[in-house]
């Protein structure tokens, strides 16, 4: 369902139809390019995933590193941690999920991509006519 929405919300935006019409329309550009769909959706989301996840590894390095100064080491500090682990694994978490916050914004991007690209190989009986070379010739090599 919530796949579904969000094609359909795209389709609503970009062409300006009804939620229903955008309902059927995303569903058979879906269907005919199930290949691409499937390709680009694999890629998009193993790179998703990698950054997701080298951010929240990024946070948690932050906070170690933090963790290993002056205030937090000195026992007669106020600010004294005994041990860093708490301190690293909330970072961790907290950066994966920020991160996951930010990467929607992309997911919803390459999806708006992914359906004008489908809908002007339509348009243009099965050659894009309006994409960017680069992505014309990627998804183009892909559905060979």
């Amino acid at each position: 369902v919530n796949f579904t929405n969000r094609n359909a919300y795209i389709l609503v935006a970009v062409k300006g139809t009804s939620y229903c019409t955008s309902v059927v329309t995303a569903w058979k550009l879906l269907v005919r390019n199930a290949l691409q769909v499937a390709a680009v959706g694999i890629v998009a989301d193993l790179l998703i995933w990698v950054g997701k996840l080298s951010i929240a590894v990024a946070c948690g390095v932050c906070a170690l590193a933090m963790s290993n100064m002056s205030p937090y080491t000195d026992p007669s500090s106020d600010s004294y941690l005994s041990s860093q682990v708490m301190p690293v694994v909330l970072s961790v978490i907290v950066g994966y999920i920020i991160a996951t916050i930010f990467y929607q914004a992309y997911e919803i991007a390459i999806d708006t991509m992914l359906l004008s690209y489908c809908e002007d190989c339509e348009r243009g009986q099965g050659k894009a006519s309006f994409a960017p070379p680069l992505l014309a010739k990627v998804l183009q090599h892909r559905s060979s």
